[in-house]
């Protein structure tokens, strides 16, 4: 069996995933592909990764944590979303190193799974947005200064966290994609993760796109695309863009960030160093990016 696994990283849309791919349950099912609620596994997964630490989980354990997540039997593949797998939202910047406990928190969970093929799918997303969403998320208490841990937004390169991956989880395959093409490439990445081919039909493909139109623009789409159908992936991702430049909702485009000594400046040179790194990624050896 294939397992494909979500991992992070946190606000890149994993819930929203979870949901579509839950909306396409009975058909996924048809295809062979399980997707098992997250409520099977959020509690379960992480205890039976700290007893792995050092060694394979045994295939009696293997067998059990299936059994306790699957409702379909025996199927080709399974998808799971956990986007806190890493470490928590807090501990993001941890002792000054971005996403740290990667370099063994990822091998746990490898371990788990020993006698499947495994699958890490990785999220991305422009630091001028990501540490601010994040840093939202770790509660009232938690100031920005300790949050970041003397990490220099500038330094930020997810080039880097791939990397690690690679070099401590060798044989599980590695897709990346970037949170602000998830719009346009929604429906693709729900069949990318779920290995299902383009004559499937599933629903929610254009549910991140929704929320960044307009109500009318949306129904003209939805029109368009039921008597234009397109031939290929590239000319229905040409047909979204069309429709999201004359039909995107303005105020859902635009980010108000507010965080101490953060400026539009330094905004601006965090979205070109992302830029860059998306780049390098494009090109790193035993990562799959998934283009707009």
């Amino acid at each position: 069996m294939i397992i494909s696994i979500h991992i992070g990283a946190h606000c890149t849309g994993g819930a929203q995933l979870m949901r579509g791919l839950l909306k396409n349950k009975a058909v996924l099912a048809e295809q062979g592909v399980a997707v098992p609620p997250p409520s099977r596994y959020r509690d379960l997964l992480p205890d039976v990764m700290k007893k792995v630490k050092s060694d394979r989980a045994s295939p009696e354990t293997q067998e059990m944590l299936l059994d306790h997540m699957l409702e379909l039997e025996e199927p080709q593949r399974m998808v799971l979303s956990y986007e806190d797998v890493i470490c928590m939202p807090p501990l993001v910047f941890e002792k000054g190193v971005f996403y740290g406990k990667a370099d063994f928190k990822l091998p746990w969970l490898r371990n788990v799974f020993a006698g499947h093929e495994v699958e890490f799918v990785l999220g991305l997303r422009n630091p001028a947005t990501f540490i601010p969403e994040v840093f939202a998320r770790c509660g009232p208490k938690m100031t920005y200064e300790t949050f970041m841990a003397g990490t220099d937004p500038e330094a930020l390169r997810w080039s880097d966290l791939l990397h690690t991956i690679r070099q401590v989880c060798p044989d599980a395959g590695l897709t990346c994609f970037a949170y602000e093409d998830t719009p346009i490439i929604w429906a693709q990445l729900m069949r990318e993760v779920t290995g299902i081919g383009p004559s499937v039909p599933i629903s929610g493909g254009l549910d991140i796109l929704a929320t960044i139109m307009t109500r009318e623009g949306v129904k003209r789409l939805r029109t368009y695309l039921n008597t234009h159908r397109p031939q290929n992936e590239a000319q229905r991702r040409k047909i979204l863009m069309a429709f999201l430049d004359k039909y995107a909702e303005e105020e859902a485009l635009e980010t108000e960030i507010a965080l101490p000594g953060w400026d539009a400046a330094l905004v601006d040179r965090l979205t070109d160093l992302y830029e860059e790194d998306l780049l390098r990624i494009e090109g790193m050896e035993g990562v799959r990016f998934l283009p707009p």
